[in-house]
């Protein structure tokens, strides 16, 4: 049986925080590969950069990353991008593979918050990366997560963002 991480973001920007968790959690966890699921219009969020754009910058990041690809599927939808959509029609495309859901835990935190998280859960495993600064969720869906510890990089797209806004370098 196939085993596939399904890493869901806005990626804006993609950076070397998210491969890093990518790859680790496709080791850590015996992935056969990861799909970065970019986010077309996030519910929870508003204002990032267009979807095709950020379609793109991951197409960039992953371009020498055999074991990674993008899926788009949520950048062409329209109307807001809910996870447990995504995850329904992923298991009926391929009901063979095991599908694991990775977020960070800052994600995490937010799950009981999420659309429809009752129907997403059951749907695919559930890993989380951890993230600088951010405690293990304590919420009632906490125990369904499965921890995943990566070197702590502390770089985040709101931080660039932010730098570039400013004028600021995005290296330092």
């Amino acid at each position: 049986m196939m085993r596939i991480g399904l890493l869901g973001g806005t990626f804006d920007p993609p950076h070397l925080g998210h491969l890093v968790a990518a790859e680790t959690a496709r080791h850590v966890l015996g992935l056969d590969e990861v799909r970065w699921l970019v986010a077309g219009r996030p519910w929870m969020k508003g204002g990032e950069t267009a979807a095709h754009h950020r379609v793109a910058m991951v197409e960039a990041a992953l371009a020498n990353h055999a074991a990674m690809s993008v899926d788009d599927r949520e950048a062409r939808r329209d109307g807001p991008t809910y996870t447990a959509d995504t995850l329904a029609e992923l298991t009926a495309e391929a009901p063979e593979v095991t599908w694991t859901f990775l977020l960070g835990a800052d994600a995490a935190t937010s799950l009981p918050a999420w659309h429809r998280i009752d129907e997403a859960m059951p749907l695919a495993d559930w890993a989380v990366v951890a993230r600088p600064g951010v405690d293990w969720p304590t919420h009632e869906l906490a125990d369904r997560l499965q921890r995943v510890e990566m070197p702590l990089i502390g770089v985040s797209s709101t931080d660039l963002g932010a730098r570039a806004a400013h004028g600021r370098s995005l290296r330092s």
